[in-house]
């Protein structure tokens, strides 16, 4: 390996390797590069030095499962591995460098330009600027339906990878570049082909939901781009929430603009941008009240109004009627589809109804997205859990929304020095919670309450608990002073140098579709405000709680995080 490339442990032990480079001069920054797709960071090394030279730390990586990294090739188990790696990438910088996020501006292209972006929408840092070049929020291919295509034939295990149709001609008019990207043995030529579709996902997402990001982005796009769509591009620009936006515009350009015959006005545009970036001194945002006004508050409003698309109506005649064949769709009926006896029947997961057609119908209820990503949150959350668990002293926990109290109550056999106290709203999931501590013979370690987690006298004693955990309440209320006072609560309960748990739901893919359809806990129509999640992390931080770490699972509907309390306030 050249002696210039370092590498790190991504958190599935995937080995990434980077590379570095240092001006001459003191650092007047620090600039993340992000390579295209099939690519490696050998392709970015021309712009490396060309900031470097004027005085920019550098920093490339072979992105996993390309160049020589590890992984299988251009392949993940899901889009958002590639983010979560990023994240880790971005951590190793600021140790190696001691500067903050503030100090760092991200240049990607295609493929990285959504791995960059999708990591700004979900894990919120706060970097200096963002630089996305020709991103692939869609890519082109030229077959009709090909997305619903793949997807079918990944169902039946066909086509798992997809060959590339780029040709070096159609990425850059540079003869020499073409002819290096022909020669170069570590570009692949082929994606595996759910990543191919789960890449498809991501892009729809950033773009639907591009509001969310306030970090100032410069777009360039080229007009010659036979790759990926410059309207998806545009629409995503369109709806960017950053109060500084820029896009340039390249109109005699193939997709690989920083492989152009002149790369000049790429380079000089994007130097400019950081410049100014860098110029400008950083200020931090208050997200807090924004579920006062902005972007989220407005789409709630939007929601709250009527709607008279007929398949609402429809719908919901369907699910009070056929739909109570299905036993899940008859207990969110009864209870609210966001109760705790709701979550516990899709945790478990297990389809259930009236005859073969009420199975039916519950395997569809169960494999609904939201359903999907709800467990998939559990599973974040244990890991979380796990992680932070001391199993060999006395470990107390408290968890101010419960439920059925299942995720914690399965953990007492296996930590036997656990110690639980589990809260609930309703009284009727507290005397459910009661009688599984008693089945399980628990009550020495076990305690259920009723309580208000939004009451601030439901925290009345300090430093009692060594974690405490906040799962599925917050995103069920769109105002922010209940939330405020159970978090301050929380860090009032927790032991110096605790911890906090607690999830968000940045975003969900039928988030109308549920408010006109599907009810609450609350007999009111099941209305969410998506919060995002530099909104939910500044209400965290208000409470006087540090974030250590994130997980988001792969549809980027829900996120688990950690933070802790100060050892000394």
């Amino acid at each position: 390996m050249d002696n210039s490339l370092r590498d790190f442990i991504a958190p599935d032990g995937t080995k990434i390797v980077y590379r570095s480079w240092t001006p001459e001069t003191d650092s007047q920054g620090i600039i993340v590069l992000l390579h295209r797709g099939h690519e490696h960071l050998g392709r970015m090394e021309t712009m490396a030095h060309y900031f470097s030279h004027r005085g920019y730390t550098v920093y490339a990586w072979d992105a996993r499962g390309n160049g020589r990294s590890e992984g299988e090739r251009d392949s993940a188990e899901s889009f958002s591995v590639f983010a979560q790696d990023l994240q880790c990438f971005i951590q190793l910088i600021q140790e190696e460098t001691g500067q903050s996020t503030k100090e760092m501006v991200i240049i990607a292209s295609s493929m990285g330009a959504v791995i960059a972006t999708s990591w700004v929408h979900d894990y919120a840092p706060k970097i200096r600027g963002l630089i996305i070049a020709t991103p692939a929020f869609s890519i082109r291919l030229y077959v009709p339906f090909a997305i619903p295509l793949l997807s079918l034939a990944r169902k039946w295990s066909l086509m798992p990878r997809v060959s590339s149709y780029v040709k070096s001609k159609v990425l850059t008019h540079d003869r020499k570049q073409q002819a290096i990207y022909n020669q170069d043995p570590l570009i692949s030529s082929s994606i595996s082909t759910d990543l191919l579709i789960d890449t498809y996902k991501t892009g729809q997402r950033l773009i639907d939901d591009a509001s969310a990001i306030t970090t100032p982005t410069l777009v360039l796009c080229a007009g010659q781009d036979w790759v990926v769509s410059r309207r998806a591009q545009r629409r995503f620009y369109t709806r960017l929430g950053s109060l500084h936006k820029e896009w340039a515009y390249f109109p005699n350009f193939y997709h690989a603009l920083f492989h152009e015959d002149d790369t000049d006005p790429v380079f000089e545009r994007c130097f400019t941008f950081i410049e100014q970036r860098f110029a400008t001194p950083y200020i931090d945002e208050d997200f807090t009240n924004a579920d006062k006004c902005g972007v989220s508050r407005d789409k709630y409003d939007q929601l709250s109004l009527p709607n008279y698309n007929p398949v609402y109506p429809i719908t919901r005649w369907t699910l009070s009627t056929i739909g109570q064949l299905s036993d899940g769709i008859a207990l969110g009926l009864k209870h609210g589809f966001d109760s705790g006896s709701s979550l516990d029947y899709v945790y478990k997961n297990q389809a259930n109804g009236k005859a073969i057609i009420g199975k039916t119908i519950d395997r569809i209820y169960l494999n609904s997205p939201g359903w999907n990503g709800v467990r998939a949150r559990k599973l974040l959350l244990e890991t979380l859990l796990h992680q932070s668990i001391n199993p060999a002293d006395s470990f107390h926990i408290l968890d101010i929304a419960s439920g059925n109290g299942s995720y914690l109550l399965d953990q007492l056999n296996r930590y036997p020095n656990l110690h639980v106290e589990m809260r609930d709203f309703s009284q009727d999931n507290v005397t459910i919670i009661g009688e599984r501590i008693n089945q399980l013979a628990a009550s020495e370690r076990a305690t259920a309450i009723h309580a208000d987690a939004f009451d601030a006298s439901s925290y009345l004693e300090e430093h009692s608990f060594d974690l405490a955990i906040c799962s599925g309440l917050f995103e069920l209320f769109p105002d922010n002073n209940p939330v405020k006072i159970a978090l301050a609560g929380m860090a009032k309960q927790l032991k110096p140098g605790g911890y906090l748990i607690y999830t968000n739901q940045p975003w969900h893919s039928q988030q109308e579709f549920i408010a006109k359809t599907l009810g609450s806990h609350r007999n009111q129509p099941w209305i969410m405000r998506c919060r995002t999640q530099a909104e939910m992390d500044a209400l965290v931080a208000q409470s006087g709680l540090e974030k250590q770490h994130m997980l988001i699972e792969p549809s980027g509907m829900f996120s688990v995080s950690i933070a802790r309390k100060p050892l000394k306030q």
